[in-house]
């Protein structure tokens, strides 16, 4: 489960930058086209787990897998594609990731309990997010062809999962769930709400940061985020399984509200900028745990996961989509008129929060007082003896 996660969200990190940030004669209208990638990531996410209700789940994760593969290799001729070529590339590569990306994260619910699923998700972030800089890093040492070979070799490692032999639809028996069913809960859009506010005004904030700071301060803001939210991917998962899901959110909600009402009113003064990198890597890390597994997890309870995950994931790519189509109109607007609107929303975010209820289960909650309230008598007793 850690390596298939670890393997896939790196994979697409690569991809990313190679699309966004490297020369266009690395691969030819990738800049003008690579909203197809999102697109077809979006439709093939929400087909992926009604496929992988009719077939075995982990030769489907292995056929998706074996994608990735194949995809990573035809980058090698992207340089030489045309304009449809490449957009037939787009729609493969995105069809590649999102087929199966949802039912990988729906491992995490079916192989942990509900009362250390923070934890766990916590740690295959932390590190996921650790690394993925240190691989992009080595891609962008190389040219189109070694980093094709290189991203085809880095998924082939992906399979090492199915080394197991683990069959999870004979090890766990899920219910079968509708896209319908989940559309129809209140606790779902409680949730999914913050979720998608925070995605939409990240990436049309990155947009508008692009214009406003240097490529100097966007590095800066990309190491640190991905920094402090490795080492809140961990904190953040630890908290939600302590002290509850809602509480913690709520918390990184606020924080981010915080940092962007700041940054709009003293944009260019360097502990604000500071502040802002640091709130901004604190939220990034507990809305990874939080929206990319813990919360779809506990809500699937009992029922197979796949399209709570998927439902739950598709605002990232939608965002990212969305922002690329209008970052023309983004780019016209001030920094600071900018941030004001993106902390007022922020905080109009937290409001359905306040009214959701609490995912955690209490019994989960009591037990972790109880035990802890037992290590402290014992420490106590102890301590008495000596």
């Amino acid at each position: 489960m850690f390596l298939l996660i670890l393997n896939s969200i790196t994979w697409l990190h690569t991809f990313i930058y190679i699309t966004r940030l490297t020369a266009p004669e690395l691969i030819p209208f990738a800049s003008s086209l690579r909203w197809l990638f999102y697109l077809s990531m979006v439709v093939s996410a929400l087909i992926g787990p009604i496929i992988a209700e009719r077939v075995n789940k982990m030769r489907f994760l292995l056929f998706w897998v074996l994608l990735g593969v194949i995809s990573s290799l035809l980058l090698m001729g992207s340089p030489t594609f045309s304009e449809s070529g490449v957009a037939m590339l787009m729609v493969f590569l995105g069809f590649a990731f999102g087929i199966g990306f949802p039912s990988s994260l729906a491992l995490i619910p079916t192989l942990t309990r509900v009362e250390e699923r923070g934890r766990v998700s916590g740690v295959i972030f932390c590190v996921t997010y650790a690394i993925s800089p240190l691989f992009l890093f080595v891609i962008v040492q190389l040219d189109i062809f070694f980093t094709s070979l290189m991203l085809a070799a880095w998924r082939i490692l992906g399979l090492g999962v199915f080394l197991l032999h683990v069959n999870i639809d004979d090890a766990v028996q899920l219910r079968p769930v509708s896209y319908l069913s989940i559309l129809r809960r209140g606790t779902f859009f409680l949730y999914l709400f913050p979720w998608l506010a925070f995605c939409l005004i990240n990436y049309f904030g990155y947009q508008v940061f692009e214009q406003s700071f240097s490529k100097s301060m966007m590095a800066m803001i990309g190491i640190v985020e991905f920094t402090v939210g490795s080492l809140f991917c961990l904190i953040g998962g630890w908290l939600m399984d302590s002290k509850g899901r809602k509480l913690v959110i709520i918390g990184g909600v606020v924080m981010l509200g915080l940092g962007y009402a700041l940054l709009s009113l003293f944009p260019f003064i360097p502990p604000v900028q500071a502040f802002y990198m640091i709130v901004d890597g604190i939220a990034f890390g507990i809305f990874t745990v939080a929206f990319l597994s813990v919360v779809w997890g506990d809500m699937s309870n009992g029922e197979r996961g796949d399209k709570f995950f998927a439902l739950g994931t598709i605002p990232v790519p939608i965002a990212i989509m969305i922002s690329l189509f209008i970052s023309p109109w983004l780019t016209t607007l001030s920094l600071s008129s900018t941030l004001s609107i993106a902390s007022f929303f922020i905080f109009l975010a937290v409001i359905p929060l306040f009214f959701a209820p609490e995912l955690l289960p209490e019994r989960a909650l009591k037990k972790r007082e109880l035990r802890e309230y037992v290590e402290k008598v014992k420490k106590a007793v102890g301590q008495g003896e000596a």
